[in-house]
């Protein structure tokens, strides 16, 4: 029998202006907003990972300052497992004018928030509160425990 590994998922949390920019996917006729980021590669270190990702689906070149906290998404058939490997980032110099919506099938919309948009909005994983603490200026748990949005 095959081994089943979690998949690494690392995201990029960025604050600019005091608001938070989030990326909103299309999957299974549901639309909801989550920080953009995407799966870490065999062999790539996260860091690299998340460079690499939010290349791809903003089309911005980014610094990776520090790591905040992590949380996984365990499905209720158990079937997948995800661990979610939450990073500050900047901006870095490189072109950067422009905010653009990657060109994969699942992204749907790209934009910065504020607080106030953010607390209407479903995100996935529901990290809602921390991202609200984060643009705050507040710390944050390291370990957010599994957290799973229906």
């Amino acid at each position: 029998m095959e081994e089943i590994r979690p998949r690494i998922r690392v995201a990029g949390i960025l604050i600019e202006d005091d608001k938070i920019l989030l990326i909103q996917h299309h999957k299974n006729n549901k639309k909801y907003w989550l920080i953009p980021g995407g799966g870490n590669d065999w062999g790539e270190t996260s860091k690299e990972a998340l460079v690499r990702e939010y290349k791809e689906e903003t089309n911005m070149d980014i610094e990776v300052d520090e790591f905040l906290f992590f949380s996984e998404t365990i499905f209720p058939d158990k079937e997948r497992h995800i661990l979610n490997l939450f990073f500050r980032i900047h901006r870095n110099n490189k072109n950067n004018d422009i905010i653009k919506l990657g060109e994969e099938a699942v992204l749907a919309d790209l934009r910065f928030v504020t607080k106030e948009e953010l607390k209407t909005m479903t995100i996935y994983p529901d990290i809602k509160e921390n991202l609200l603490r984060l643009m705050d200026g507040e710390k944050v748990e390291t370990y957010l425990g599994s957290l799973w949005n229906e």
